[in-house]
């Protein structure tokens, strides 16, 4: 797709960095929308190193659904939809089709952009080898045999991103990059300020951008907090807590169902969920019970594949909660587990390039952000005991850890390293809007409460949603209650809810 040369000047401080292009919009690929759709996409060059930009330059694509009513458009807004390593041309595409449900107003007067971030999706993506990625390996090698064969896989993993990717762009996936690239977009789309919805891991990026960037945004909602600044055994905790929290909170609506709502309910001897659920984890700690689908990647799930499959269910309540319920259900009367995998799409041979970028990205952003110290088999172990005694249900597999584990011996530098996020007071920074759930099994509260004591509190507005799943904004039920309500009125119109309010829906 060709580039029009128009330039503009993008700066970083007061060091010229390079010239930005502007976009020429076209069709995307009918694998994102209909020929007929109104999504638009476009590319521009980045580049690989900000900081050497002399050593080439990669590929990033933008998706873009322009506002319905282009006399009283407003502005762009970039929609970040975590992961990390999600393509932001999927989340446009689904706005465009309405599988994902945005507010009438927002389509009327927001161009969507969705950027796919340095090495996913469109943009020129990184290449690994899934068959390493895909070793089964226990989830805590908390001996020196299990231990050197995690550092040995992790090693052959990122060895084989280089080899299969042809260059070192998985050396420069930190999300410093990441923003950077987003600031040459917005310089393409026309300088405009900035309003970005980010979810996930786009909460961190954003709040980053932000550092960077504070005097070019109009307005920052930040949905579904990932805090960068704790220690690494905070952060494990942390994310263990709010997994076994949120577990929980299902166990507890589970047992207050009847038995087509929640299936699990029809196992016999008056069992509570969690108890049934535990004697599925403590039976598979002993033998790994059979998985009979043909989605299994193999024949059967250990403890704790199970428990990272059941944690996927939670992330969407109103949808998946009944699911989980059936999984549970169907591992005990009929000694199948596979109904756990639903949610498990690893990266393999039948899917494209674009989607498998995924998990590839996510790992190369995880150990260029966040701290991975454990260097022997005693660290694992320490945890797995702080799991164990802390957090018995999930034994602490969150996402946090599994990015922990796979970045263990990876000798690539921390290139954005942890810190506690603080942004310039220029004067030119709205309030950002910060939206966390009290049950999200990805991102714990706690994460909310710390990112707001970090911008500050006379510039952030702290809405806590009283429920489960994550985001918020993305939930299936989230169109019209009253938490994305107040999201799309503060990006609308900058009218921003009461700091601390907290909504039941």
């Amino acid at each position: 797709m060709r580039i029009q040369f128009k330039t503009a000047t993008l700066l970083v401080g007061c060091s010229l960095m390079l010239q930005t292009e502007a976009f020429d919009w076209a069709p995307c690929p009918t694998a994102l929308a209909p020929e007929d759709s109104p999504l638009r996409c476009g590319s521009t060059l980045v580049p690989l190193d900000w900081d050497s930009p002399e050593k080439g330059n990669i590929t990033i694509w933008v998706a873009k659904l322009p506002a319905r009513n282009q006399n009283e458009r407003i502005g762009n807004i970039f929609y970040q939809p975590g992961g990390p390593g999600n393509p932001g041309s999927a989340a446009i595409a689904n706005m465009s089709t309405g599988s994902f449900q945005v507010g009438t107003e927002i389509l009327d007067h927001f161009d969507m952009i969705g950027v796919d971030p340095r090495g996913t999706g469109l943009s020129d993506p990184i290449k690994c080898d899934f068959d390493i990625l895909n070793t089964r390996l226990p989830y805590y090698p908390s001996d020196l045999d299990s231990f050197q064969e995690r550092v040995q896989a992790n090693l052959a993993f990122r060895k084989s991103c280089i080899d299969l990717s042809g260059n070192e762009l998985i050396n420069y996936m930190d999300s410093i990059s990441i923003a950077k690239d987003y600031e040459q977009v917005r310089i393409a789309l026309g300088n405009e300020p900035m309003n970005w919805l980010g979810v996930s891991y786009g909460t961190q990026l954003g709040s980053q951008y932000a550092e960077l960037f504070p005097d070019n945004i109009r307005s920052m909602v930040l949905d579904g907090i990932v805090s960068q600044s704790q220690s690494h055994i905070s952060m494990f905790l942390a994310g263990a807590s709010g997994l076994d929290t949120s577990f929980r909170k299902f166990a507890q609506w589970c047992d207050t169902q009847n038995s087509t709502a929640c299936p699990a309910l029809r196992v016999s001897g008056n069992r509570s969920v969690i108890e049934t659920f535990t004697d599925i984890t403590t039976q598979a700690e002993k033998q790994p019970l059979p998985c009979r689908s043909a989605g299994c990647l193999r024949p059967n799930l250990t403890a704790d594949e199970i428990r990272l499959g059941a944690s996927l269910f939670l992330y969407t309540p109103s949808r998946n909660w009944p699911r989980l319920g059936e999984a549970i259900y169907n591992a005990t009367t009929q000694n199948d587990a596979s109904p756990f995998i639903l949610f498990n799409t690893p990266a393999n041979a039948n899917r494209s390039a674009y989607e498998n970028s995924t998990p590839f990205a996510a790992i190369a952003i995880a150990c260029q952000d966040w701290a991975h110290p454990d260097s022997t088999a005693e660290d694992i172990r320490l945890k797995e005991v702080l799991a164990g005694s802390q957090t018995p249900l999930m034994k602490g597999l969150s996402n946090a850890y599994q990015f922990q584990l796979g970045c263990i011996g990876w000798p690539a530098n921390v290139r954005n390293p942890p810190h506690p996020i603080s942004i310039p007071r220029t004067g030119k920074l709205p309030k950002i809007l910060i939206t966390e759930a009290v049950y999200d099994p990805a991102t714990p509260y706690t994460w909310g409460m710390q990112l707001r004591e970090e911008i500050g509190k006379d510039r952030a507005v702290l809405v806590t949603k009283s429920g489960a799943g994550h985001p918020s904004y993305t939930q299936p039920d989230a169109p019209g209650g009253k938490t994305k309500t107040a999201i799309e009125q503060y990006i609308l119109n900058l009218t921003l809810p009461e700091d601390g309010v907290i909504f039941d829906s």
